[in-house]
């Protein structure tokens, strides 16, 4: 199915308008469509959403591969998706054959990762590969978007324009090193940046000033989409606070969802929401830009996503 102008309908609203993604982790099972049924009958496909991110199978642990996945995804909901692609699975041969095969299948947006380490994940006896990192994928789309595969040999024919993004953390206790990894990253010619979760607007705010300071440095065009998870229990909170350094959790919202936790369950979730819901408003008034996750929940998402149209 052809979906030529989705592509490039999406890039120029990234790059120029406002843009909301929304994160699709595909389940250990050989189907897509339980989900896919969850996301129209949210509807969120038809008018909120711009775009979608079909995940790697993060943090190591196996589910339907994400390039399959994409081409499914697309094809039923008529959107673009962006298909995270990790150095952790893949050499450098079987990432250009990936890319050379799913352009076939439209799907030509890439979110490069290095992959998370495989002791994280349920299959202990893989190997992993990690040839580089996420700058050899942004490379090799540079390599094959010139006609060449890595090594200069020349392609039969010049494939459909790929195009390739990049993550990013939120928060680092060493600011200049996460300054230095915007810039490469940056320089490595990624569109585009998905942040790890915000939870402080000024955390978003110094990320925009780098960003706007290296641009005009490097004369580069790369822009920001803010990373968003909604919280609604003290244990998540606690969880993104203690395990992921990338991310910066307040101690106000730790101890408003703490002393909600003590109300009982369906409290604690509702004041969750409340302060998600404000926080998305304020990231989105500030930079309409935003990448929303919340493994697969669509409906929750949606009670958010609806009031910014």
């Amino acid at each position: 199915m052809e979906n030529h102008h989705l592509v490039e309908d999406f890039i120029n609203k990234i790059r120029n308008k406002k843009c909301l993604t929304y994160e699709i982790c595909p389940d250990k099972s050989p189907s897509i469509m339980p989900i896919i049924s969850k996301i129209k009958l949210a509807k969120l496909h038809e008018d909120i959403i711009d775009g979608f991110v079909c995940t790697d199978s993060p943090l190591a642990k196996l589910k339907m591969h994400s390039g399959m996945a994409s081409i499914k995804i697309q094809q039923e909901l008529q959107k673009p998706v962006i298909c995270t692609i990790s150095m952790r699975d893949r050499n450098s041969l079987a990432l250009s054959a990936e890319l050379l095969g799913l352009n076939e299948f439209d799907i030509r947006i890439f979110l490069a990762l290095s992959g998370d380490p495989l002791k994280l994940g349920d299959q202990p006896q893989a190997k992993a590969v990690f040839e580089g990192n996420s700058h050899r994928i942004l490379e090799l789309i540079e390599k094959l978007n010139s006609g060449l595969d890595l090594v200069n040999n020349a392609l039969k024919s010049y494939p459909k324009q790929i195009y390739g993004f990049s993550v990013l953390n939120s928060y680092s206790k060493k600011v200049n090193i996460l300054k230095n990894k915007m810039e490469s990253k940056i320089c490595s010619n990624a569109l585009a940046l998905f942040t790890q979760p915000i939870y402080d607007i000024e955390v978003s705010k110094i990320l925009h000033e780098w960003l706007e300071e290296l641009n005009a440095r490097h004369n580069k065009q790369c822009v920001i989409m803010q990373g968003f998870f909604p919280i609604t229990s003290f244990r998540r909170a606690l969880f993104l606070y203690e395990k992921l350094p990338g991310v910066f959790i307040p101690e106000l919202w730790l101890e408003t969802m703490q002393k909600a936790s003590l109300r009982g369950v369906d409290y604690e979730k509702q004041k969750g929401l409340e302060m998600s819901s404000e926080l998305f408003s304020r990231l989105y008034e500030y930079s309409p830009k935003i990448h929303f996750m919340n493994h697969n929940a669509p409906n929750s998402a949606k009670r958010i996503l609806e009031h910014v149209r």
